[in-house]
């Protein structure tokens, strides 16, 4: 027992060294994949979370997470392949997503799939991909084919030495945002989840509502190839290169590729990245040294053709003059060299300081120059092998700031995650961000693999802009489950500021003549615009019976636009059941309603959708 006690605080003190050291390099870069063999035992998405419970408790968390996802394979082997095929009958009252005319459709979706798992000496892999044909009995130039993709892989080339790191996520979201907390990328194997507007939006699955011209495709890939290996007690090393394309247009033809393509009304991004690392092992005892460089350059590229109306005021909606955006494109390059020293005061706190320097400049007038000294003053508390907070203050990225990043386990059954974040860039530098800090959990969605927490908290909440911002994030939830329930609760508060010279006022209208709804852009001389998100959502799943599940889940979100353009509020709520008729098909029905309150004139909507489906596994 004494071995095994020592064993256990051995292990909580390494953890919280790794955390540490890994989370002060993600505040300084956050483009290169988190996740590698060093440190994916200790994050909270593949901790065993309920090894210590009772044998009773441990079969009660397998039917939890046979709750979430009832269709689920058990104990799968080192390659699992399942195919799978999706179909479902939507009804909605509001098609065009409009406040007038208001239009039926019922629209029909099919929607094949397919999960491969890999766990091999040389290969670690979770793919979850799946079109979603939407066709519609009566508006029929509606008719889309969007692409849902969910992967994260690790190639080991030389065990204990060279690896590569690949990812991607391909998904549809909002094109002007008001609908945080609903959203699907990076949720794969959607079709199978609970009926529920967490996961799988307020529309079908795989859409973020049930108009696709309201929509953008969205995808991001990348590869990162990386030499990592551990130098006895003197240290880990890693140098690594990697490179990351991401892509969105609006959807306005039939077919919307997964991969980062040309499109009307789009944005692309290119990124290399080289990295170099080193972190002191057991050697200095308590003291831990990490010197970290990583640069980066990136290339964006907006395509032409988007149609804007610029206005003057709210009673100006449908008047003025109408023009075409020309394409844009500006680079980026950022340097960050940081030398971090963490002490382990005792078992449960590490104490860090870190001290470097930052270079951050964009091409012409697109974004801040930032070239500086940057420092950070934190600690990292760990009360568990299963629960880790680490909180830092200092200059970083221009200005003094708090980052945070935490999970704690209790009891076995609930798991609360917390993260506050200061960043500077694009959009898409945001997507290729979070998605190399994500990774998969277990039922099949993209995590932050810091906290565990839910990742691209703002994606359906932030309209689809160009330009650079600072994004402060604060996302705070708790999940926790009983023996026929589960529950969670998740919290956000998003500001994205603009921070280019002569920065833009972005609303949308609806064109009185056509329906359409544009993006407005109006210059705001020496200001600098914000949309400010604050979202809540909560979600219930209950086990009936055996066989009969029953899912529950709504979400509220303010808006708060700078300048004239006002407030937004947002409310979406659902319940579903699904019905097992075996191991590997299900029935589902879903009732969903959203509302939007705006005091732009044409943009308050409400939809009520009912959803049939039917899912089978092969």
């Amino acid at each position: 027992m004494r071995d095994e006690a020592v064993a256990s605080r051995t292990a909580c003190c390494l953890a919280g060294g790794l955390l540490t050291a890994f989370l002060a390099n993600m505040s300084a870069a956050l483009a290169f994949p988190f996740v590698d063999p060093s440190n994916q035992d200790s994050l909270p998405t593949s901790a065993p979370l309920g090894t210590e419970l009772p044998s009773t408790d441990l079969r009660g968390l397998g039917n939890q997470l046979r709750l979430v996802n009832p269709a689920a394979p058990g104990n799968p082997g080192a390659w699992t392949i399942i195919p799978r095929l999706t179909v479902q009958e939507m009804f909605t009252d509001n098609t065009l997503e409009v406040e007038s005319p208001r239009r039926f459709d019922a629209v029909t979706v099919i929607a094949p799939g397919m999960s491969i798992q890999a766990n091999t000496a040389r290969l670690q892999l979770m793919l979850d991909y799946s079109p979603n044909l939407l066709l519609h009995a009566i508006n029929g130039p509606l008719n889309v084919l969007t692409q849902q993709l969910t992967m994260t892989g690790l190639i080991t080339v030389v065990p204990d030495l060279a690896f590569v790191d690949v990812r991607a996520v391909s998904g549809v979201q909002s094109r002007y945002g008001t609908l945080s907390g609903n959203g699907t990328i990076g949720n794969g194997n959607a079709a199978l989840a609970p009926a529920a507007t967490s996961v799988g939006g307020y529309g079908s699955a795989g859409q973020a509502g049930t108009n696709p011209r309201n929509e953008v495709q969205t995808a991001s890939v990348g590869m990162s190839p990386y030499l990592l290996h551990q130098f006895k007690d003197y240290g880990t090393g890693k140098l690594g290169a990697s490179i990351d394309a991401s892509h969105y247009s609006t959807i306005n033809g039939f077919a919307a590729s997964p991969f980062p393509t040309g499109g009307s009304n789009g944005q692309s991004l290119l990124t290399t990245e080289q990295i170099a690392q080193f972190t002191t092992g057991e050697f200095l005892g308590r003291v831990q040294n990490s010197i970290n460089i990583d640069f980066s350059q990136s290339h964006s590229q907006a395509s032409s053709g988007a149609t804007i109306q610029v206005f003057t005021s709210l009673g100006a909606v449908g008047t003025g003059t109408t023009t075409t955006v020309p394409a844009q494109s500006f680079t980026s390059q950022r340097r960050t060299i940081s030398d971090q020293v963490s002490y382990a005061l005792n078992r449960y706190l590490t104490l860090q300081a870190s001290i470097g320097e930052q270079y951050i400049q964009y091409s012409g007038q697109n974004g801040p120059q930032i070239n500086g000294l940057t420092w950070q003053v934190g600690f990292t508390l760990t009360p568990s092998p299963f629960s880790s907070l680490t909180v830092s203050y200092g200059h970083l990225n221009g200005s003094n700031n708090i980052n945070a990043s935490g999970y704690i386990a209790i009891g076995g059954r609930t798991q609360l995650n917390v993260s506050y974040s200061d960043t500077i860039g694009t959009q898409l530098e945001n997507l290729q961000n979070q998605l190399n800090n994500g990774t998969i959990n277990i039922n099949g969605q993209l995590v932050n693999a810091v906290t565990g927490g839910p990742n691209f908290v703002g994606t359906n909440a932030l309209g689809v802009q160009s330009g650079v911002f600072r994004f402060d994030t604060f996302n705070a939830g708790v999940s926790t489950g009983w023996l026929r329930d589960t529950m969670s609760a998740n919290v956000t508060w998003s500001i994205q500021t603009n921070l280019t010279p002569g920065s833009v006022e972005s609303g949308e209208f609806i064109d009185p003549a056509t329906g359409q709804l544009f993006i407005i852009n109006q210059p705001i001389a020496g200001t600098n615009q914000s949309t400010d998100v604050k979202s809540a959502s909560i979600a219930w799943t209950h086990e009936l019976s055996p066989d009969m599940t029953l899912s529950t889940s709504a979400s509220y979100s303010l808006i708060h636009r700078s300048g004239s353009l006002g407030n937004d509020t947002s409310l979406s709520t659902a319940v579903g059941l699904q019905y097992t008729l075996s191991a590997s098909t299900s029935l589902s029905a879903r009732y969903s309603f959203f509302d939007r309150t705006s005091r732009i004139p044409g943009y308050s909507v409400y939809e009520n959708v009912l959803i049939l489906g039917f899912t089978k596994q092969f």
